[in-house]
């Protein structure tokens, strides 16, 4: 009977565990959805991986100190539907995001829901899910 007990218990770990390597994290409890943000700067790094691909960019405040912004956007699946590739952006782009701000404002933080290089008018628009 303990044995039985020990594999059911061992079972229902193993199973929790495996529920949660699935599961996806919820983007409102990281950043705001009611809220748009739109910051300007160059980027320094393009990160193209999965789950989600981010965007470092450099970025002055309002008093000109530049800050390091990291952005969340979409996965490689989702960009690639959009014809883009790891190379679409590079170090140095200047570039307009908008985005659903973090909750924290200290942490310099986006949700991506738009990206505009004006130097050629190249544009992306969508949601990340």
């Amino acid at each position: 009977m303990k044995r039985t007990w020990l594999i059911f218990l061992s079972a229902a770990l193993l199973l929790s565990a495996a529920a949660q390597a699935f599961a996806h994290h919820s983007f409102a409890a990281t950043y705001d959805p009611d809220k748009k943000q739109k910051i300007e700067g160059t980027v320094k790094e393009f990160i193209w991986r999965n789950p989600h691909s981010f965007i470092k960019l450099e970025v002055p405040d309002e008093k000109g100190v530049m800050q390091i912004w990291t952005t969340e956007w979409a996965a490689p699946t989702q960009l690639a539907k959009a014809s883009m590739t790891s190379t679409s952006l590079r170090p140095g782009d200047k570039v307009v995001i908008i985005g659903q701000p973090g909750r924290d404002p200290d942490g310099h933080r986006l949700r991506v829901t738009s990206v505009t290089r004006p130097l050629d008018g190249w544009h992306w628009e969508g949601v990340i899910q």
